[in-house]
């Protein structure tokens, strides 16, 4: 698989939140992170997504915002 997404983040799959439209799916990447995405549950299952498979998370963005308190 190639994207032009330059944020590629591997991990597994650690939980899937499934509703009837869409789905949470959290991530565990190296060191203890994790990421949380939602997708439609229809993505979810055309990816047959399951606790502990491999994925990759791709981010794309085109400004990536910071606050500070």
């Amino acid at each position: 698989m190639e994207v032009s997404s330059r944020n590629q983040l591997k991990g597994n799959v650690k939980m899937i939140k499934k509703g009837p439209i869409n789905s949470e799916v959290t991530v565990a990447l190296p060191g203890g992170i994790e990421i949380v995405s939602v997708i439609t549950t229809y993505s979810a299952e055309k990816l047959d997504l399951r606790e502990g498979a491999e994925v990759y998370a791709l981010i794309k963005a085109s400004e990536v915002v910071i606050g500070k308190d």
